[in-house]
C-alpha cells in the first residue's frame, strides 16, 4: 500500500486552499520556541532580562537595555525522532533561524539615556512534520460515511448539480449509494464499510517573522519599546489515506485510496508594545509587561482532491467491483485570518555579575481569533470588504482553549568567558478534548452556512495536547565576538482522527472513532555567532 501511496502523491497536480477550519487557525497562530541560541537555551524566559535580539518578538522594551551595538546570525538542525522517511521527508533538516542587528544611540539627556533601533528576522514556525499510521482497525466504519453525511447535509449545488467536494468525489467513485423514494428524494445512504486504514501526512513550509523595533532607556529605571512585525507564511500539506473495504457478503477486502494536496501562502502584520520597570533603585530586580495585537493575515491558496475506489457503478444489489474508478476535484480562494491577542508578563533579576534568572507567563486568547472572506472588491479604494464566517468562528469559541505558556530560565558564568544556561517551557493544550473538524458548524446556531465545507478536500484532524520543552546551552563572550550553542527537546502528544462520524443521530458533535495517540517529539540544536561593538 505504501508504494501505491507514493505513486498517488506523484499523480496530484496543481496547487490549489481548502476551506479554513479551527485547526488551521491554531496552526497559523502558534509559534515555536526559536531565536538566538542564548534565548532558546534559557527557555525563552528573557522578556524582562532583555538585551537579546529575540526579545523584540516577545517584549520589545528588552532592546532598550542594550548599551552596545549588536549583530548576530543563528542556524539549527531540527529532528523528529519518531519520523519515518517518506518521499522528501527526512528525520533531520537544517534551518536558518535568526539574523538581526541593534543600533544603540546614546543621548545627551538626563531622562532618555539611550534610544535604540533594531531589526530581527526569526523563523516563527517550522511546519516540517510527518505522521504515519499503518493498519489501524476501523471495525466497519469508513471515510465514505462522512462523505455520505455531507451529501445529505448540503445536498446538490443548484448550478453544477454537484455535492460539496468530499461528497462529490466520493459519489463519483461510488463510495456511497444514494437511495431514492418514488418522488426522487434521498431517503437513505448505503456507504462503504472498511476493515482498516493507513495514513501518511507530510507538512512543509513555515512562518518567517521580520521585526522592526524602536526602544528607549529612561533613567536606567524604565524601558519602553514597540515592534512592528511582518510575517511571510507558506504551508504545504500532502495526505495519503487508504482503507481496506469490506466486500458485501464476503470476507474479502479491496483497497480504496484518497490523496490531497494543499498549499497556503500570504502575508500578515502585527504590533507589539512593551515596558520593563526596575522599581527598587538599589536592586537589579525588574518586571515587564507586553501586549501583542492579532496578526492580520491575507492568505490565498488551493487544494486538490483525488480518490480511487474498487467500484465501477451502483446497482440494485449494491456496488459492482471493477479494477478502479477514479475522480478528482480542484478548488481555491482567498481568506483572511485574524490570530488571537496575546499578553506577556515577565520577571527577572541578576545575582552579582555571575547569575541571571528569568520567568515569564503568556496568555494567547484563542477565542479572539476569527476567520473571514474577502468580497465586494472596491476598485476606487483598492480593498475588499470582509465577511466573517460566523459559524466557523463559533467553533473557535466552542473548541479552543486560552493557551497558557510558562517559561523559566537561568544563566551562570562558570569561567571568565563561559556561561551555562538551562530553561523549561510549558504550553497548554489549544484544543478541548472533544474538538472535531466540523463541516456543518451552523447546525444548532442562528448562523448561515459556513464556507468551510464548500472547498474542503480533507477529513482528518489532530487534537494537540500540551507541550513540554527542556533547554540547555553554552555561551562564550569575548571582547567583541560571542558564540552560543543550545539544545532544545520538545515532547508533545496528540489525538489523531482520520474523519468525524457522529455516534448519535441526535448529537452530531460526538465521534464514533477512537483516536490514535501520536508522539510528536522533536529536538533542535542551535548555533549563534554574534559581534558586539
Amino acid at each position: 500500500m505504501k508504494k501505491i501511496f507514493l505513486t498517488l502523491s506523484l499523480m496530484l497536480s496543481g496547487v490549489a486552499l481548502y476551506a479554513q477550519d479551527i485547526y488551521k487557525a491554531e496552526t497559523f497562530s502558534s509559534e515555536d520556541l526559536n531565536g538566538t541560541a542564548r534565548y532558546v537555551g534559557m527557555g525563552g524566559a528573557m522578556g524582562a532580562l532583555g538585551a537579546d535580539l529575540s526579545v523584540m518578538g516577545s517584549n520589545p522594551a528588552g532592546i532598550g537595555l542594550y548599551r552596545k551595538n549588536d549583530v548576530s546570525l543563528t542556524g539549527s538542525v531540527i529532528g523528529q525522532p519518531t519520523n519515518a522517511k517518506i518521499a522528501s521527508g527526512d528525520k533531520t533538516k537544517g534551518s536558518f533561524d535568526q539574523a538581526g542587528i541593534v543600533v544603540v544611540t546614546q543621548l545627551q539627556s538626563d531622562a532618555v539615556k539611550f534610544l535604540n533601533f533594531g531589526f530581527n528576522y526569526q523563523k516563527r514556525k517550522n511546519f516540517k512534520n510527518f505522521i504515519g499510521l499503518d493498519n489501524i482497525a476501523l471495525g466497519g466504519l469508513s471515510q465514505s460515511m462522512e462523505a455520505a453525511n455531507l451529501a445529505s447535509m448540503y445536498g446538490r449545488d443548484n448550478y453544477s448539480n454537484d455535492y460539496v467536494p468530499i461528497a462529490d468525489v466520493a459519489y463519483n467513485t461510488y463510495m456511497f449509494d444514494p437511495i431514492y423514494d418514488a418522488q426522487g428524494n434521498v431517503v437513505d445512504w448505503n456507504p462503504s464499510q472498511a476493515q482498516s486504514y493507513d495514513y501518511q501526512r507530510l507538512w512543509s513550509g513555515g512562518i518567517q517573522q521580520y521585526d522592526f523595533n524602536i526602544s528607549m532607556n529612561v533613567r536606567d529605571k524604565m524601558y519602553f519599546g514597540i515592534s512592528a512585525a511582518i510575517y511571510n507564511l507558506k504551508w504545504e500539506s500532502d495526505v495519503l489515506y487508504g482503507e481496506q473495504l469490506i466486500e458485501a457478503g464476503s470476507a474479502q477486502t479491496h483497497p480504496y485510496y484518497m490523496s490531497n494536496h494543499e498549499y497556503v501562502d500570504g502575508v500578515g502584520v502585527d504590533f507589539k508594545f512593551g515596558a520593563i520597570f526596575r522599581p527598587i533603585e538599589e536592586s537589579p530586580f525588574r518586571f515587564g509587561v507586553a501586549l501583542t495585537t492579532p496578526t492580520f493575515y491575507d492568505l490565498s491558496g488551493s487544494g486538490s482532491l483525488y480518490m480511487l475506489s474498487p467500484y465501477q457503478n451502483i446497482s440494485s444489489t449494491g456496488a459492482v467491483l471493477s479494477e478502479t474508478t477514479e475522480a478528482g476535484y480542484n478548488t481555491g480562494y482567498d481568506i483572511r485570518i485574524r490570530t488571537p491577542w496575546k499578553v506577556n508578563l515577565s520577571l527577572a533579576t541578576t545575582i552579582g555579575t555571575k547569575v541571571a534568572l528569568g520567568a515569564e507567563y503568556e496568555a494567547r486568547f484563542m477565542h479572539t481569533a476569527s476567520i473571514g472572506y474577502p468580497d465586494n472588491y472596491n476598485y476606487d479604494w483598492g480593498f475588499s470588504s470582509i465577511s466573517a464566517d460566523k459559524a466557523l468562528n463559533s467553533e473557535i469559541d466552542r473548541y479552543t482553549n486560552t493557551v497558557h505558556t510558562f517559561k523559566v530560565g537561568a544563566e551562570a558564568q562558570v569561567l571568565p568567558n563561559f556561561f551555562l544556561r538551562a530553561g523549561y517551557n510549558y504550553v497548554s493544550a489549544p484544543f478541548k478534548k472533544d474538538a472535531i473538524l466540523n463541516y456543518w458548524p451552523e447546525e444548532g446556531t442562528n448562523h448561515f452556512e459556513s464556507e468551510s465545507a464548500y472547498n474542503a478536500v480533507g477529513t482528518d484532524f489532530v487534537n494537540l495536547k500540551g507541550i513540554n520543552r527542556i533547554t540547555c546551552g553554552l555561551g562564550y563572550r569575548g571582547k567583541h565576538i560571542y558564540g552560543d550553542v543550545a539544545f532544545q527537546y520538545q515532547n508533545q502528544k496528540a489525538d489523531f482522527y482520520p474523519f468525524h462520524l457522529p455516534s448519535s443521530d441526535t448529537n452530531y458533535r460526538t465521534n464514533s472513532l477512537r483516536p490514535q495517540t501520536l508522539d510528536l517529539k522533536r529536538y533542535n540544536v542551535m548555533f549563534t555567532l554574534g559581534y558586539r561593538f
